[in-house]
């Protein structure tokens, strides 16, 4: 799958350690249309002192095809 793909673009927080943006599916919230509600989830969570980080499904479809590859 590449990014052309993707028939619309969603958006989730993903909260690890270091807000790794490569992480797996269990470290990430749930995928949602509208950024600005994503970014709003993001910043509260970091007033929480969270660390995370935003992801589009177009990221998150580019490291999916590297976990696959490394996969095999």
């Amino acid at each position: 799958m590449n990014a052309s793909d993707l028939k619309q673009t969603l958006w989730r927080v993903v909260y690890t350690k270091n807000a790794n943006l490569q992480s797996s599916g269990s470290a990430a919230g749930p995928w949602h249309p509208d950024r600005r509600h994503i970014e709003r989830c993001a910043q509260a969570m970091r007033a929480m002192a969270q660390e995370v980080g935003i992801q589009s499904n177009a990221e998150a479809a580019k490291t999916a095809c590297t976990w696959l590859s490394g996969s095999a």
